[in-house]
């Protein structure tokens, strides 16, 4: 069974090299195939194919994607993450044509862990900031 520490270690390097570097393989190796995403990006299908979805969704909208990392609780066999998200929207997103806004919005992510990989998935981020940086004045 893998320590706090060491589960803190794994989430930190997969946000790093999905969301900051964009290295789509660090899925495979630290994602279990049958991960559960209790919060799904609208139209995200299952498992670790829906992580590779959505990120594809994100990095093609937002090509320079960062994470600034606020806060990272472990407790047992979970991780939770608050970040925020930074980018330029140079893509379509949720059929919003790009705009070359800069967005900024925050996010939290609980992460749980089993055997090295991530299991399960909850996210709670703030949609609406998104949105509306994006130009949507109504929704």
């Amino acid at each position: 069974m893998a320590t706090i520490t060491e589960n803190k270690e794994i989430c930190q390097r997969f946000f790093s090299e999905l969301h900051d570097k964009g290295n789509f393989n660090i899925i495979e190796e630290l994602v279990d195939p049958n991960v559960i995403s209790h919060d799904p990006f609208p139209g995200q299908p299952s498992g670790s194919e829906g992580v590779r979805n959505t990120m594809t969704i994100f990095r093609n909208a937002f090509p320079d994607l960062k994470l600034i990392h606020n806060d990272m609780i472990a407790e047992g066999d979970k991780v939770m993450i608050k970040f925020t998200a930074t980018g330029t929207h140079k893509g379509e997103f949720m059929n919003i044509p790009p705009t070359g806004n800069k967005i900024a919005y925050e996010e939290v992510v609980i992460l749980r862990l089993k055997d090295g990989k991530i299991v399960e998935h909850w996210a709670v981020a703030d949609a609406m900031t998104l949105l509306q940086q994006l130009g949507v004045k109504e929704i």
